[in-house]
């Protein structure tokens, strides 16, 4: 196996919410499985013994291609060639987009690929009532803001997430 790391993205806040223990609990088992280090957000507490590198993040979490540039930095730093995404399934398709396009940017040579066992939970399993960001908290919140990302032009969105 090539050198490699996972980036686990947090869905909705705080920690204890269903969605980012699910996504702590796929990183941890990967991270255990592969020996490799997770790079995250203060919202996913991977299990002791995993090697954890967090995201700086000043007042509200960061944008998903914030993010992204941090964990290409990170792969970077430490020569990976494997980036493995862990985040929730309707978070998904934004977090291979824009560490795809963080790669690219940064000229490196990093394969993204995706976990798994993702797919073992159904996209709505992933909203929580409880997370304190209204956008994570159901379907309709979640799908009315990322129609808006989906069609919105890079350019745009870079300028967003800076």
């Amino acid at each position: 196996m090539e050198k490699a790391g996972i980036v686990a993205f947090a869905f909705g806040t705080p920690h204890t919410i269903s969605s980012n223990q699910r996504i702590a609990r796929i990183a941890s088992q990967m991270a255990h499985a592969l020996d490799i280090p997770v790079y995250t957000q203060f919202d996913i507490h991977c299990e002791p013994g995993v090697e954890v590198e967090y995201t700086s993040e000043p007042g509200d979490p960061p944008p998903t291609l914030r993010i992204a540039r941090g964990a290409v930095q990170w792969a970077k730093q430490r020569e990976f060639r494997e980036l493995w995404i862990v985040a929730a399934k309707p978070h998904l398709w934004r977090c291979i987009r824009d560490l795809t396009y963080a790669v690219r940017k940064a000229r490196v040579e990093i394969k993204v690929l995706v976990c798994k066992e993702i797919e073992q939970s159904t996209e709505s399993d992933w909203f929580c009532p409880d997370s304190t960001q209204a956008r994570t908290r159901s379907w309709e919140n979640w799908y009315g803001r990322e129609r808006i990302l989906k069609l919105m032009p890079i350019f745009l969105y870079k300028y967003l997430a800076s």
